[in-house]
């Protein structure tokens, strides 16, 4: 018997020595492309979601919202004008605190260029909830560069890892607390009594709006850029 040409034109296919040979070499051609077809496929997202991934920029300011973030609102103004200068802002709510403690520790171990530099900025309860990250991640040797606190409600903690701290507060409302130095220099704090600013103490402004204000708002961007550089 003749050994068949694989090189058969489709009219010598029906030849009753070639057809079941030459089928077979065809099926088993056309299963090979279709499973390098879906296997190229099924891989481009995950290709897409790894390259993503590595993509991601690190979080290098973090806005915590106060109580239930109704009142924080500035922040997301804030956050969104500094994406503009390409610095990448996050905005959270004070019950996040550890969730934010373990994003950044997680940057840090995943990237040797976490060394980016770190802000952090927290209203009333969001403020505490800011001194309370600093906190946490001088136990895992991560330094803060600034912490910026918004009428926070606590005057503590304050930690050695951050290298200054800001804030603002009106005294005597029952709410915002001066915070105190106990642990660090105190030249490393600057508490700013916004009953004495006429541009931020203003009509309407208090404890609930001062994220919105507009003296305040270009005060605290401008620290953060200054910070970051």
């Amino acid at each position: 018997m003749n050994t068949p040409n694989l090189g058969l034109r489709s009219a010598e296919i029906g030849s009753p020595g070639a057809r079941p040979r030459t089928l077979s070499h065809a099926l088993a051609i056309w299963v090979a492309a279709i499973t390098v077809l879906a296997m190229t496929v099924l891989a481009a997202p995950v290709q897409a979601a790894s390259k993503k991934a590595a993509a991601e920029p690190i979080t290098q300011v973090y806005f915590i919202r106060g109580f239930m973030g109704v009142f924080s609102t500035g922040f997301d103004k804030m956050a969104k004008d500094l994406e503009k200068s390409r610095i990448h802002a996050e905005v959270y709510s004070h019950l996040s605190a550890s969730a934010i403690t373990a994003k950044i520790v997680r940057e840090f171990g995943q990237s040797k260029k976490r060394r980016k530099k770190l802000v952090l900025i927290g209203h009333s309860f969001g403020g505490n909830a800011a001194l309370s990250v600093a906190s946490q991640l001088r136990q895992k040797d991560i330094r803060v560069d600034l912490v910026i606190t918004v009428d926070p409600t606590r005057s503590g903690p304050v930690s050695p890892n951050v290298r200054k701290y800001v804030n603002y507060y009106f005294p005597g409302n029952g709410l915002g607390a001066k915070l105190a130095a106990k642990s660090v220099p105190a030249k490393r704090i600057t508490n700013i009594d916004m009953r004495k600013r006429s541009d931020i103490a203003g009509e309407g402004d208090d404890h609930w709006t001062i994220t919105n204000n507009a003296a305040i708002t270009k005060e605290i961007t401008t620290a953060i850029k200054r910070a970051l550089r």
